[in-house]
Parts: structure tokens; sequence; C-alpha cells
């Protein structure tokens, strides 16, 4: 944002060539956004950049306002986490705020070099100080006339063009609260004409991102908005405001880096039949707006069926929040989830901040792990289900929010009910519709297709052309157990990436050692048991088959075909529906398996 100081530029730079010619020092003029607006020396060649990450001595000034004399910059307190304290040259600072209608715009700084400027300016300190702190004011006064002059011609004509080009919206109202100028922003915003029009700023007393709370009230309508005012008063001593806004919700969205609009998930993958059955009931569950209760184990993909709920809600087009209530420390969550003001408590941004409920306004919130939730919070929680309000922390005012709730656990809730570890009455709240999503093991089916589309896409992440996973190393991943479930297969697969090297193609010898040991260690339990296991494949035609059967048969020196066919019917029986599963194990059609056995 361009500050007043900006606007006299030029000429604050020849105030700073005349004070270094008389002083013999250097000059530096940095704003109240710590915005270096005119400099002499080395300073000439670095304006307008922000000092913010080693101006610490300026920003002292603006908040104690008043004058500083630094006599041993590198060893004064304030310039103790300066990036630049080791290499600095600067031997003394002098520096005196600027005011403005008792507002402090910016800071005005002498810089000694040099012993010799530092031992001439300190035998004159007294005479020094009272020369900068007499700049001080001189700056003052003419922006001070600027912006008189500036209301008086052409309703700050120049000032217009300025302002006209911010990417905030700027208005200027006069004592009767009428609009006498609004730049272009604030034009798109209102979306109708301003000037003449009467503008009420409702100021709600929440500072978020050190600007102020409002709602704007332009024709019986409310604008949610984050500003800033700046009060002064004409030649003729009309009190003047002006309003320096942008609307709440986008800032809010933007500064809190939340990917709204991109899609962060992976689809929701697999044709098995459970798949099949989940897909069909998320189908129905996200047109309603009820409250989803998803349970599973860790890692099965409780995120990206809640994801896909909000996708195919008519909620789509509006924010997905997710936050992990057992990833927050306990008295951050409530912060994380409501938002704070400035204030609120020890430690937090002095700006102040919006929570997840307000990000998610209008779409959905993903309560990931609920079952971590304290019970003090899940009070709150039930009170803003039921009341569709939020309060800030540190913050009295009430907030109306549109959210529907999407939580998930690994837990039993039910369980930690019983034993008084979660709220009852929360649990049935969002427990309207319960989904369970099954555990990898559960839809082996899915295997091949989850590993390829996980190498697919890693294989964009390394820069690698895309390769078919080989049905050898399907088959070790068909008879893996999964207790980390797909999160699991998806680590596996990046695994293999990362082992594959300069490899063309991706073999057994890429897979982890501790996942080819568990199913050699399977397979020598199944043969044990006599369950005789057939060759898996990729091709989505055939997705049910768990192990390669030929292999299986090679290794096991086993010499007849018709013999581990009639094994298998052992235990599947020799039923209609027996031949079909020991057919669908075998991979070959019911019309094969009746001719390998001549019946």
């Amino acid at each position: 944002m361009h500050s007043l100081l900006s606007t006299l530029q030029d000429e604050i730079s020849k105030y700073t060539d005349a004070i270094a010619s008389i002083t013999g020092t250097d000059v530096e003029i940095i704003d109240n956004n710590l915005i270096r607006i005119a400099g002499t020396g080395r300073y000439r060649y670095m304006l307008n950049q922000d000092v913010s990450n080693n101006g610490h001595i300026y920003r002292h000034v603006l908040q104690v306002q008043k004058t500083i004399l630094i006599e041993d910059p590198k060893e004064n307190d304030l310039c103790q986490l300066c990036q630049n304290r080791l290499t600095c040259s600067e031997e003394l600072d002098l520096n005196a705020p600027i005011f403005l209608n008792n507002q402090v715009i910016g800071v005005i700084g002498i810089i000694c070099s040099n012993r010799e400027q530092k031992m001439f300016l300190m035998k004159q300190k007294q005479a020094f100080i009272t020369f900068i702190e007499q700049f001080s004011e001189m700056i003052s006064s003419r922006v001070f006339e600027c912006l008189e002059r500036l209301k008086e011609q052409e309703r700050f004509g120049t000032f217009r063009n300025l302002i006209d080009v911010m990417d905030r919206g700027v208005i200027a109202i006069d004592s009767q609260s009428k609009i006498w100028h609004a730049n272009l922003s604030a034009l798109r915003f209102f979306d109708c004409e301003l000037i003449g029009q009467s503008l009420e700023i409702d100021i709600t007393g929440d500072i978020l991102y050190g600007d102020e709370e409002a709602w704007l009230v332009l024709n019986h309508q409310r604008y949610h908005v984050l500003c800033k005012k700046i009060t002064f008063s004409s030649v003729d001593n009309d009190q003047l405001t002006m309003v320096i806004f942008h609307d709440a919700r986008d800032y809010m969205t933007q500064v809190n880096t939340v990917s709204v609009g991109e899609d962060p998930h992976s689809p929701l993958i697999g044709n098995s039949q459970n798949m099949l059955h989940l897909k069909s009931m998320l189908s129905k569950v996200a047109v309603s707006h009820a409250s989803v209760l998803i349970t599973g184990e860790s890692g099965s993909g409780k995120e990206v069926v809640a994801y896909t709920i909000h996708q195919q809600s008519l909620r789509t087009k509006q924010p997905f929040i997710t936050i992990n209530c057992a990833a927050i420390p306990e008295q951050l969550l409530e912060s994380e989830l409501f938002g704070y003001v400035r204030g609120a408590f020890s430690g937090a941004d002095p700006k102040g901040r919006i929570g997840k409920f307000e990000l998610a306004h209008g779409g959905s919130l993903f309560l990931d792990e609920i079952g971590d939730m304290p019970l003090h919070l899940q009070a709150k929680l039930l009170r803003v289900l039921q009341e569709k309000s939020i309060t800030r922390v540190g913050s009295n005012n009430m907030i109306n929010i549109d959210v529907r709730i999407i939580a998930a656990t690994n837990k039993d809730l039910r369980e930690m009910v019983n034993k008084g570890q979660f709220r009852e009455d929360l649990f049935y709240r969002l427990n309207v519709v319960p989904i369970h999503t099954p555990a990898l093991r559960d839809h082996r089916e899915d295997i091949a297709e989850l590993a390829q589309f996980f190498a697919d896409d890693l294989a964009l992440t390394y820069k690698r052309p895309a390769t078919k996973i080989p049905n050898i190393v399907i088959n070790y991943l068909y008879s893996y157990d999964w207790p980390g479930n797909i999160r699991e297969l998806r680590n596996v697969i990046e695994y293999m990436y990362v082992m594959q090297g300069d490899t063309v193609d991706l073999n057994l010898s890429h897979l982890p050692p501790y996942l080819l040991e568990t199913s050699h260690a399977a397979s020598l339990e199944k043969d044990k048991n006599s369950r005789i296991p057939t060759e898996a494949t990729t091709d989505n035609k055939d997705k049910t088959q768990p192990l390669n059967a030929q292999e299986y048969l090679k290794s096991q020196s086993l010499t007849s075909e018709y013999q581990t066919i009639m094994n298998l019917l052992e235990k599947t029986g020799t039923t209609l529906e027996g031949k079909k599963k020991a057919a669908e194990i075998l991979g070959i059609s019911i019309a094969t398996l009746y001719r390998k056995i001549k019946i």
C-alpha cells in the first residue's frame, strides 16, 4: 500500500540531499510501512525497498514515537537480530519520527559511516537532534499541505491517479459521511455509482491481519471488509476520512494460503465390490446437507472420501478446508478452529487471524481425527453446530457461518462415549450419516490400479517416463497385508522410484526389503495350508486374483495342474459357485476350468 510520504517522494528526496550536504552524513527517510522513500549515498540506489527485515531501529522509532540516538549500532540491543550486524559499516544512527496529526507516518535518519562523522556529530549532539526534529516537522507540514492541496485541486486530482491504481479499494468521505471520491477498485467492489452516496462504517472492534474488521453499509447493503482509516482536516476545517479496504473473505483466503481453488487430492480409485458400494453411497450423501462421520483405519483414504463428498455436493465451488485435530497442540486448536484477534493470548500473531470455520464459510470443513479433540473443545464445537455461529478467541463478536461438517476418525467413538472420553450429544450430531472406508486388504482387487495410479503420478514428480508396474511386483503387493493401507502403498511406490535410480523399469529389487520378506513368509504359509494363488494382472477385467499362480506352481515344483485345481476345489467346494470362485482365483474362465478337469 502506498504511504503518504510516497506521494511526495521527489520533494522529500531533495530534503535528504540538502541535509546530507549540510551534515556531511548519509540520510534516509522510511515510511510507516518500513519502505525506503528517500536516501543519499549508497541508499540512493535502494529506494522503494522494504527494510523490515533489518530495519529494527526504524521499527522501534515508529513504536516509541520519539527521537532515538544509537551511538554504537553493532552493540545496541536493537541491532542484535539484524542480518547485516557483523558487516555493518554504520558508526552512529540518529532517527526522528515524522508526525502527521499525532500519527507517525515515517522516520528520518542521519547515518554516520565513519569515525570522523560520528565525532563531528557527537560534539554537537543536541544541535543535531534539534536540527533533525525541525526537518521532521517541515516534512510533516509539507505532507499536510500536500493533502490539503490535493483535495482542493480537482478533488485530490494527482492523488486520485495514485489511488486509482491501488489493488485495495479507497473511498474518501466528508464529515457528513458523503462519498466524494472512490478509486477504481472501490467501484468494482461495490459495482455501483458511489459519488454523493452515504456510507456508514461499522467497526467490529476486531483487528485481523493488522487491519480493522468492519462492515461498510451502502444503500442498506452490508459489505464485509478489512480496512484502515486515515482522518485529517481540510483547509476549511472539514473532517475528511480516507477508508482503504479490501474484501475480507478474499483476503482471508489468500493470506491463509489454503488451496481452495486447486485439487490437491487423488480421486477415489477402485472398482472392487467394496469400492463400488462406497462410491454409490457417496453420490447419495453428497447431495444432502447432513453431517458425515467417516470411520476407518489410518491411511485408508478418509480425506479422499471427504473431498469426494465435497466435490459432488452443491458446495463444490466453495472452499474445502481441512484440519487435523491430532496434529495441532491442544492449546492452539481452538484458535485454529475459531480464529483470534489482536492481543488474544501470548505468542499469537499480533495482527490476529481468522480460523478454519470462517475460511470454510459456504463450503465444507473436514475435521480429521475428531476423536483426539479435547472435551472442552467438543462442547464448543457442539454449540457451533447448534447455533451456526462462532466467536473468535479474544473477541465478543458473534459471526454467522454456513459450513458442512465432515468428520473422520480411526477410533471407536461409541466406545469413547461409553468411557466418557467423547461427548454423546456431539457424537450423534456428527454421526448423522456414518461412512466406513474399507481397509486396503479388504479390497485387494484395487491394489494394481492404485499402484499404477501412484506410479504414474510419481513419474511426473520425479520427471521420469511413465512405466507399467510388472505383474511379478504387483503379485508381491497383493500378498502383503497393508497395515498402513493406501498411504503405505503410496509410500512403497515412491520408495521404488527412489531406489530405481537409472534403471529403465521397476522390478522386485526396488521393493522395500520388509515387504519382500513379509510376502515370502506369507507365501510359505499359504503353501503350508495348500492355498494355491494365481497370477495377478493389472488388466481391469481381472481384478480379484491375489497371487501369481504360475510362478507359485513353478517354485513349488507341483507336478499336476489337475491336482492343483482339485486341491483348490477342496477349499472352494465343487458346487457351481465353488467352481466359479476357483476359476476366479486361478484367473481363468469357468469353461476353461471345466475343460481342464474334464467334468
